[in-house]
């Protein structure tokens, strides 16, 4: 995390050296990154106690998310998205509800983990949430495995390529990457 000594205020450069030092994340004995078995197990504790109470989510969303606001919260899974709206604006989406419940439970425990949590913009606590939701190893929804893999996203404008992880049981996306560059992969 790096501040910029003043006006700024902390920012979150590199996503998985921040998980890392939280004690989210560890090197895993192939050497590559892991969920730790204590963050997991608080982890998986905290989607059961997000998916058990979707009034509570609702007032929680609009404090992670930094949102000043009284209005009506609403949150609902459109096509294969899912929205957040408040007074009928939408403020946000995710993947899925899956992704949903990931990032909120996520969000429970990096407050306590993260150095200046609060104090980070939004668009990097969301950074931290995602690039934690790309080591999940099973669906918040249904408990399933999931699958990371890369695969051709077709939009208006053409086709390109992803990195994407999805529930081989419920089918629910939890995370999608930016389109890659194919040309810096040779």
């Amino acid at each position: 995390m790096r501040t910029d000594g003043g006006t700024e205020g902390p920012r979150v450069d590199d996503p998985e050296a921040e998980l890392l030092a939280a004690g989210a994340l560890q090197e895993g004995s192939s050497g590559d990154l892991q969920v730790t078995p204590a963050f997991n197990e608080a982890w998986q504790s905290e989607i059961e106690d997000v998916k058990a109470d979707e009034d509570a989510n609702r007032a929680e969303l609009v404090e992670v998310m930094g949102i000043d606001s009284e209005g009506d919260v609403e949150l609902e899974a459109v096509d294969d998205a899912f929205r957040i709206t408040i007074d009928g604006a939408l403020i946000g989406s995710l993947e899925s509800q899956a992704a949903f419940y990931a990032d909120l439970a996520g969000a429970r425990l990096l407050a306590d983990r993260v150095d200046a949590w609060h104090d980070l913009p939004v668009a990097d606590r969301s950074r931290l949430l995602k690039g934690l939701r790309l080591f999940l190893e099973t669906c918040p929804a249904c408990g399933t495995e999931v699958v990371f893999e890369t695969e051709t996203v077709e939009s208006c404008c053409g086709s390109y390529q992803v990195a994407a992880v999805d529930c081989d049981g419920c089918g629910a996306r939890l995370f999608e990457s930016a389109p890659i560059n194919e040309d810096a992969l040779s």
